[in-house]
């Protein structure tokens, strides 16, 4: 557990360089994980694959991260592209929302009228109007109020 606090201040002054230190990562037999600079002797220690933070004056590389494929990929996107994806995505969720309040309108209009109406009338498949009977008023209404409570909140 301690070997693991030395990490942080291992990356930092490996990071104040322009370029990464190699960092290596063993577990001693006790299961106690470790990091170093220097590999250890007599023990397989794996490569720890560090990157440089990008710097906030704006100097230095951008992070990147690696494909499946190998390819470099950056793991910023640039601030303009981001704004207009986030531009994008809040469109959206605005017609998104407009559009269910509209449903929950239309549906709190329809559960008001199957309420107070005893003689609704539909079309039926084949262009024919019939009157829906009691029971299939109830059924509806108590079809669209559960819908509501659903999709609507209360």
């Amino acid at each position: 557990m301690r070997s693991l606090l030395w990490l942080p201040a291992l990356l930092l002054a490996g990071g104040l360089s322009a370029q990464a230190a190699q960092v290596y990562k063993w577990t001693d037999d006790k299961g106690v994980t470790h990091f170093s600079a220097q590999p250890p002797e007599g023990q397989k220690a794996n490569e720890v694959d560090v990157k440089v933070a990008p710097q906030i004056n704006g100097g230095g590389s951008a992070p990147t991260y690696q494909m499946p494929n190998g390819v470099q990929q950056p793991s910023v996107s640039n601030d303009l592209q981001q704004q207009e994806l986030d531009r994008k995505v809040k469109a959206q969720v605005r017609e998104e929302q407009a559009r269910i309040q509209a449903y929950c309108e239309q549906a709190r209009q329809n559960l008001a009228q199957l309420r107070n109406n005893p003689r609704i009338q539909i079309q039926s498949g084949r262009g024919e109007t019939r009157r829906l009977t009691e029971e299939e008023r109830e059924q509806r209404a108590a079809d669209t109020q559960l819908s509501i409570e659903q999709n609507c909140g209360k």
